[in-house]
């Protein structure tokens, strides 16, 4: 029995000696000094927050958005002087037969004309000329919306009361 109680006894004291060395590595970080009291900012007194969004984008504002406007503005560069009008701005003025292709006049808001044919690029939407028939070009238009779904549609240009000669 005496053995088994010098086990016990050793095996406590083992167990006692190791806590006290955790113990005091876990205490040694309570050592170091604590920084000085002027660099801390005093208990009772309140430190205002200021936000500057100046400079940084918005988080909320959306990648795809800024991308389609970012296109539509070098499109914009590039684009003819029809395609900065809008179609409803556009008057057809003539269409001109007699040659290979049929041809027509189409007049901007300030009464310059411009001759387009099949093909021709026309419109702010990415319109093209499809038709040109007895009195009327026929355009196809492409919308893009929301989501990024294309869309065509199908517009007449007629001509003027005062061209048809009525």
């Amino acid at each position: 029995m005496r053995s088994l109680s010098g086990v016990v006894l050793a095996l406590a004291l083992a167990a006692l000696l190791g806590c006290s060395e955790q113990a005091a590595v876990i205490s040694a970080p309570a050592l170091r000094k604590p920084p000085p009291a002027a660099s801390l900012p005093a208990a009772d007194a309140e430190v205002p927050f200021h936000y500057s969004g100046g400079g940084g984008r918005d988080p909320f504002a959306s990648y795809v958005l800024r991308m389609r406007d970012i296109e539509r503005r070098s499109k914009e560069a590039d684009a003819t002087p029809l395609e900065r009008f809008d179609l409803t701005q556009l008057q057809l003025q003539a269409i001109i037969w007699g040659s290979d292709r049929a041809r027509a006049l189409v007049l901007d808001p300030s009464g310059k004309g411009y001759v387009i044919g099949v093909g021709s690029p026309i419109g702010k939407n990415d319109g093209r000329v499809v038709r040109i028939a007895d009195n009327v070009v026929l355009v196809k238009e492409t919308y893009v919306d929301f989501r990024g779904r294309a869309t065509t549609k199908d517009i007449e240009m007629r001509l003027s009361g005062a061209a048809q000669g009525g």
